[in-house]
């Protein structure tokens, strides 16, 4: 039956139906109707942040980590702009984060009125789905709406736009129902059972091997499948680039990361592939850069994939298989199994020469010394002390990146990057959100010390809400990527490369939070454990070499092409 409600109430209540808990924003005069209600609840919070940038990071970490909706809340105009970045985000990692925007009153619209924009425009290409109301009656089919598409099929975000002068005195009618009554979420198709065969059929008559996991089976937990695949066949696992979390790390059979920074011992693998398996991944630019510099011309790739237009998009495919990868994997591993494959030996033994290589090349690191502390020796302290379970953020940026090969991740939604969008400020906000969905987990963020400046007011936002979060700093006072096309493109020519910064630890400490300086690497890990010990946010400062500035990836990008004879 339904009630009878104030549309603020009744925002709060369709968004206690889908289980959100947490609101990110920045109050804002457009929308006290739907936070008065917050004032006598205690199954819902308004996470007040300070800037709507960081909200929207805040809410792409939340869901990345809960694989779950999460929801932003902000003033119409320059707060509603200032959310792009931070749901670019979101699109690009496909995470379901919902936008409630107020937008200018209808009496006002189109005649360029204070702080008025086509937002429901803005957001089309960042978003699937943008759409607004324009009448109260609609709210509550609205917002279902925007939950059905944002966690259906490849997930993404979904921005509502709601004129302004709907909700102040308007009262509407709400049947409260479960989200079972309006949507399935996200499903665990099989896939088509010819294809699936098919599939199977391809893999069983490869001699090589490799499967390269993606963020789909981050999202559907599909790791033990892609595990039980890799131990029927002898594929080693390779993950795509910002999913090196996709599978347990210390499988025998993991291998690292393709793409910036990836593990070599993954490339010569991929590199040496008759049969690819990309389960749950677009094989975007960020892990093979569109070329053969990884992926053989002549190897035959069985691609699993939920969205269809993916499958066959970069690459040709031997087969093609649309559905959840985790479900389309039992099966395949279930047709695997029942036909008795013994692997070819010899490829299984190279996979294990490559996994004792890349734990020999590890270790080696925790013995780099110089002038300045190396960033690979800051992961290699690291990795000596951080829990198995920790939650990591990594920023964009060069210094930050050495992290996805050198830190160790045990389960899925373990890390966080900004992936193919690579933004600099991403990973201090996302971090918070992820300590919002899982504050039983230990939470670190690593950045560059320009990476971090992006959102640094967000610290107080930690400190207010007594998160225990640690943010890693490693500050070589230059723009490292980009110093380094500057150093190998135009030959030392350094304009706008170098910075000048505070001091980070001290900056934690102005705000209420602790903070560490550590200039020696022998020092990291006692710095790190005092860190985790603190009840409440902290930043580790590290000095690190500012030379230290290894040959971009995509150099060519930016070189002059050489002239014709």
């Amino acid at each position: 039956m339904a009630q009878r409600m104030k549309a603020g109430e009744a925002v709060i209540e369709l968004l206690r139906q889908e289980g959100v808990s947490k609101i990110f924003g920045i109050v804002g005069s457009s929308f006290l109707d739907v936070l008065d209600p917050l004032y006598d609840r205690d199954d819902m919070e308004f996470v007040g942040v300070r800037h709507e940038q960081g909200a929207a990071l805040m809410a792409d970490g939340y869901s990345r980590i809960a694989g779950a909706p999460s929801v932003c809340l902000v003033t119409n105009g320059p707060g509603v702009l200032n959310l792009t970045y931070g749901i670019g985000s979101a699109y690009v990692s496909h995470s379901p984060v919902v936008v409630l925007a107020p937008s200018a009153s209808r009496d006002h619209q189109h005649l360029d009125s204070t702080q008025e924009f086509d937002q429901v425009a803005l957001f089309e290409p960042i978003t699937k789905a943008s759409f607004s109301i324009n009448k109260i009656e609609r709210l509550p089919d609205a917002l279902r709406q925007a939950f059905r598409i944002a966690t259906s099929g490849k997930m993404g975000p979904v921005l509502v736009d709601i004129p302004r002068d709907l909700l102040p005195g308007a009262e509407v009618d709400v049947d409260l129902m479960a989200p079972t009554a309006y949507r399935t979420g996200q499903g665990h198709s099989r896939g088509d059972r010819a294809q699936v065969e098919a599939a199977a059929q391809e893999i069983l008559s490869a001699q090589r091997p490799v499967i390269v996991a993606g963020g789909g089976v981050e999202w559907s937990l599909a790791d033990a499948a892609v595990a039980r695949l890799s131990e029927l066949t002898g594929a080693p696992i390779v993950t795509s680039y910002g999913r090196a979390d996709a599978v347990s790390n210390d499988h025998p059979n993991y291998l690292g990361h393709l793409g910036r920074l990836g593990a070599q011992e993954a490339i010569d693998a991929v590199r040496n592939a008759d049969v690819i398996v990309a389960a749950g991944t677009r094989l975007g630019q960020s892990t093979t850069f569109f070329d053969n510099r990884f992926i053989p011309a002549d190897a035959r790739i069985v691609h699993i994939e939920i969205d269809p237009k993916e499958i066959g998009r970069i690459y040709p495919i031997s087969v093609g298989v649309e559905g959840d990868v985790g479900a389309v994997v039992d099966e395949i591993n279930g047709i695997v199994a029942a036909a008795e494959l013994r692997p070819d030996p010899e490829w299984t033994r190279r996979v294990a020469g490559w996994n004792a290589a890349r734990a020999a090349r590890l270790q080696t690191e925790e013995t780099l010394t110089g002038d300045y502390i190396k960033p690979q020796r800051v992961y290699a302290e690291l990795r000596k002390v951080m829990p198995r379970d920790a939650i990591i953020a990594l920023d964009a940026g060069l210094a930050p990146n050495f992290g996805q090969d050198r830190l160790n991740y045990y389960q899925p939604r373990s890390l966080i990057m900004a992936l193919d969008l690579g933004g600099l400020g991403f990973s201090f906000p996302a971090s918070i959100g992820a300590n919002f969905a899982a504050p039983e987990r230990p939470v670190v963020n690593f950045n560059g010390d320009g990476g971090f400046l992006f959102n640094a007011q967000e610290f107080e936002t930690a400190v207010r809400y007594g998160l225990k979060n640690i943010s890693v700093v490693m500050n070589n006072d230059c723009w490292g990527s980009e110093k380094a096309y500057q150093k190998y493109a135009f030959n030392e020519r350094y304009v706008g490369a170098d910075t000048v910064n505070p001091r980070f630890d001290k900056y934690a400490e102005l705000f209420g939070g602790a903070g560490f300086y550590v200039d020696r690497p022998e020092d990291i890990a006692d710095a790190f454990a005092q860190a985790l010990a603190v009840d409440g946010p902290s930043i580790i400062e590290i000095p690190t070499d500012p030379d230290e500035m290894p040959r971009p990836a995509r150099l060519a990008e930016v070189q002059a092409p050489s002239s014709g004879g």
